[in-house]
C-alpha cells in the first residue's frame, strides 16, 4: 500500500472532488476550512505574556509560550486561526549551537498557548530556548535538565514560591529570583487570586489602599480567567522568573475559587454548575502553565499529581490537594471547631495510594 498523502481540503472542494473517488485512491482527508497560518503578520508584538519551561527531566523540559496581541482584552487579539510557531533550543545564550528545533501549533481553542515537551536533551546543564512567529522573536528563557536519575549529587538548589495576590504588592522576590542560579523553582499553587477588583482591603489595622487591581469583577469563563492570567503574566518581574528557570507548578484554591474542595465552592453552588466553573479553571490553568500533555483536561479533571527524581539526592512528589479532597470542616474557618470526620480525606484515596507507592520506592537521600 502507498503512503497516505495528506492535504488540507474545504468542504465545497471536496463535494466538488468526490468523496468516494478520494477514499478508494488512499487519501486522508483534513477537513479544514481555515489553515494554520505559517507566516502571520500581527498588529502588536504577540509575546507579550514570556516564556516559561515546566516539568525539567533528565533529558530535557517543556517549553511554553503563548501569542496575544491585546493580551487584557477579550479575545487577546488574536485571529480565530491556528498559528505555525517555531521554536530552538540550544546549548548557548548566543544560539550559536542549536541543538532541538521544530515548530508547533498555537490553537485557538487552547487560546494560542504552545506545550513543546523537548527530549533527548543532556543531564545536568543548562540550555537556551526561543520561539518566532511570523516575524516576531520571543524573548529568551534558560531551563536545566535535571540529573540521571542514579547520579551521584551533593546538593540541589531551588526556589519555592505562591499565594501571590496581584492586588497585595508587587512581585520584587520574583526580580530576585530571577538573578540566582537556581535548578528549579516549585510553585505550590495561588497562582492567581479570582476575586474581583478591589481598591481597598481590611487588615486587623483597618482599610488598605491595595497597590494594584484585578481588572474586572470575580472570574467565572475562559475568556475571564484568560483575562486574570494574562494580567499576572505582564508583570515583567514574574516573566523574568519564569525565564531564569524550569518551573514544577501545581494548584491550590484561588486558581479556580476560594476553598473549593472536589465538587464543591463556598458558596453552596449545584456541582453541576460548579463543574462548569472548574472546568474554564482547568483549561485557563492548563493553557498558562508550562505543562506536559498529560496535564491536558478532561472536562473539569486536570492531572497535576506526578514526580520527579534529581539524581540520587531527592524525590519530589508534586501533589493536588484540591480536586480529590474533603469539603472543610466547620465552614471553613479558621481555628478549632468539634466537627470531624474520621473518613475526610485531603488527597483522596488513588493520590494517596500513588504517594505511599512513591515514597516507599525512593531511594532518594
Amino acid at each position: 500500500m502507498t503512503d497516505l498523502h495528506r492535504f488540507a481540503m474545504s468542504r465545497r472542494r471536496l463535494v466538488q472532488f468526490g468523496g468516494g473517488a478520494a477514499a478508494a485512491a488512499g487519501f486522508a482527508l483534513v477537513l479544514d476550512e481555515r489553515p494554520a497560518l505559517a507566516q502571520p503578520v500581527f498588529a502588536d508584538y504577540p509575546f507579550q505574556l514570556g516564556v516559561a519551561a515546566g516539568d525539567p527531566a533528565a533529558d530535557g523540559f517543556v517549553i511554553w509560550t503563548r501569542l496575544a496581541t491585546d493580551p487584557l482584552a477579550f479575545g487577546y487579539g488574536m485571529p480565530r486561526q491556528a498559528i505555525e510557531v517555531a521554536w530552538e533550543v540550544a546549548s548557548d545564550g548566543g544560539f550559536k549551537s542549536i541543538v532541538k528545533s521544530g515548530t508547533a501549533l498555537a490553537r485557538p481553542e487552547l487560546g494560542h498557548s504552545v506545550h513543546v515537551e523537548v527530549a533527548g536533551l543532556e543531564p545536568a546543564r543548562p540550555y537556551f530556548y526561543r520561539f518566532v512567529a511570523g516575524k516576531e522573536r520571543s524573548g529568551v528563557g534558560r531551563a536545566k535538565t535535571l540529573p540521571a536519575a542514579g547520579a551521584s549529587v551533593a546538593s540541589a538548589r531551588f526556589a519555592v514560591a505562591g499565594c501571590q495576590n496581584y492586588e497585595n504588592g508587587y512581585f520584587t522576590a520574583y526580580r530576585k529570583l530571577a538573578g540566582e542560579d537556581l535548578d528549579f523553582v516549585y510553585h505550590y499553587g495561588d497562582y492567581i487570586y479570582e476575586g474581583r477588583g478591589m481598591r481597598m482591603r481590611n487588615t486587623p489595622d483597618g482599610p488598605v489602599l491595595n497597590p494594584r487591581q484585578h481588572l474586572g469583577d470575580e472570574i467565572y469563563s475562559l475568556d475571564d480567567y484568560r483575562r486574570r492570567y494574562a494580567q499576572y503574566r505582564m508583570d515583567t518581574d514574574l516573566q523574568a522568573a519564569h525565564a531564569a528557570a524550569a518551573w514544577f507548578c501545581t494548584w491550590d484554591d484561588h486558581e479556580t475559587d476560594n476553598n473549593w474542595a472536589r465538587d464543591l465552592d463556598q458558596d453552596g453552588t449545584p456541582a453541576e454548575i460548579f463543574s462548569l466553573r472548574r472546568q474554564a479553571a482547568a483549561q485557563a490553568y492548563y493553557e498558562h502553565m508550562p505543562l506536559r500533555s498529560s496535564a491536558l483536561p478532561v472536562g473539569p479533571s486536570i492531572q497535576l499529581y506526578r514526580r520527579a527524581v534529581f539524581g540520587d539526592l531527592l524525590s519530589l512528589q508534586v501533589l493536588d490537594t484540591r480536586q480529590y479532597r474533603s469539603d472543610q470542616p466547620c465552614d471553613g474557618k479558621w481555628g478549632a471547631c468539634d466537627e470531624l470526620d474520621r473518613e475526610a480525606e485531603m488527597l483522596g484515596l488513588k493520590q494517596e495510594k500513588w504517594l505511599y507507592e512513591g515514597l516507599s520506592a525512593s531511594k532518594a537521600r
